[in-house]
């Protein structure tokens, strides 16, 4: 399937340009439950292998069961904040190095952790809920249609998801548009279940906001990287967003 025609109808373009692109992936169900978290290793942070995560929820629905994602640890990003009472103050001065807004690369994260003897996958590591956020990073080759393609879950091709034909999956009137022209229709049908309507969006599918919001999780970006693109997923618990 030709994925390159679907993807500019989205974007609003006629084309794809050249350039590095990401595609991140975050929101409150990951930071509620990301602790104690054993893939949160300094090793497994050093290594920019795709890497699936079972245990991370994203809040999709049923539809999405063998679309799953993997993720670059090495190059997702953490941030760290409200961490006063709980973790040392000399590893949050070296974070503080690292960025000034507290936000670092999994690597560097992974090498403070290591300095400082803190293990994120013991139990005791549930205090940092919400103390330390991620930000995980989709595993793509780094251009636009890799982020593209891995934040519309067509990464998996010939496996899409089935809109199907349930009233309550109502696809926003623009999207629907846009989507017209995109063959073959089991394609067109499930980019428009990632298109839903706000409403209908909160049990199936995804919200596709464009680039006029940031989705939830992912604000972080903001003044740092370009949105392209960015969706929700269930009750605005968690979102993907694709930069430039």
């Amino acid at each position: 399937m030709d994925l390159t025609h679907a993807f500019a109808a989205l974007l609003g373009r006629s084309d794809l340009p050249a350039g590095s692109y990401d595609a991140y992936y975050g929101g409150d169900t990951l930071d509620e439950f990301l602790f104690p978290a054993p893939w949160l290793t300094a090793a497994a942070l050093a290594s920019s292998a795709p890497v699936a995560l079972p245990d991370v929820a994203c809040y999709l629905d049923d539809d999405h069961a063998a679309l799953a994602w993997e993720f670059d640890l090495a190059n997702s990003l953490f941030a760290v904040e409200w961490a006063d009472d709980v973790l040392p103050a000399a590893f949050l001065a070296d974070v503080r190095a690292a960025d000034p807004d507290m936000l670092v690369r999994g690597t560097d994260l992974g090498v403070l952790l290591a300095r400082h003897g803190i293990e994120l996958a013991a139990k005791s590591a549930r205090r940092l809920r919400y103390r330390i956020t991620a930000l995980l990073r989709l595993a793509t080759d780094g251009t636009l249609h890799d982020a593209m393609r891995m934040a519309t879950f067509t990464h998996r091709l010939p496996a899409l998801a089935v809109l199907g034909s349930n009233s309550q999956r109502r696809v926003e009137q623009r999207w629907a548009e846009a989507l017209a022209g995109v063959e073959p229709p089991e394609l067109r049908d499930h980019l428009r279940l990632h298109c839903l309507e706000p409403f209908w969006s909160r049990a199936a599918g995804a919200c596709y906001l464009g680039a006029s919001e940031w989705p939830t999780g992912t604000s972080a970006l903001d003044g740092r990287r370009k949105l392209l693109a960015g969706w929700e997923f269930g009750e605005s618990q968690s979102g993907v967003a694709v930069v430039g």
